[in-house]
């Protein structure tokens, strides 16, 4: 039992960290894009921002050719519209999770319940997010590739500010 709540506890923060970081498309080079961003909340713009910024950063380190960047482009178009499809579902849980963990006591398996609920909302936002992966490195050339590897490699070993 401790075992599949820690799972489903670990899964349901994943899955949240996906729903808030979840805009990776570039908007035409518009600045920063915050003419766009009217129904967002701060934090979910300041994470679309930063994705945006690590992302421009990589297609630079990259050196990817003016073709490559407008596929990148379309390719994080496509995958932002598909998770816009999934929204108003991520927002409902993350609403009924926040009642839950207002509530004096922590009701376990109410929430095990609503992270059941939701299952392919979170699975399907997955899905998504590694179909993107794919096909951002499948239009890589054989020389991006290990480039790319090896920054996230070091980037993985640098230390975050929380730790």
């Amino acid at each position: 039992m401790k075992n599949k709540l820690s799972v489903l506890l670990a899964s349901a923060v994943l899955t949240m960290s996906l729903a808030s970081t979840s805009a990776f498309a570039l908007n035409n080079d518009e600045g920063h894009g915050h003419k766009h961003k009217k129904h967002a909340t701060k934090s979910m713009q300041k994470s679309e921002g930063f994705m945006q910024h690590k992302l421009k950063k990589m297609m630079r380190y990259l050196e990817l050719t003016f073709e490559q960047r407008q596929q990148v482009k379309a390719i994080y178009q496509q995958a932002k519209e598909s998770r816009l499809v999934l929204k108003d579902s991520l927002q409902n849980f993350h609403q009924q999770s926040e009642i839950l963990m207002m509530e004096d006591d922590f009701n376990e398996q109410a929430f095990i319940d609503l992270q059941s609920q939701y299952q392919d909302s979170f699975a399907q936002m997955a899905l998504i997010k590694a179909q993107t992966k794919h096909r951002f490195i499948a239009l890589l050339t054989e020389e991006q590739k290990p480039k790319m590897k090896s920054r996230r490699a070091s980037e993985k070993r640098r230390p975050h500010h929380f730790e």
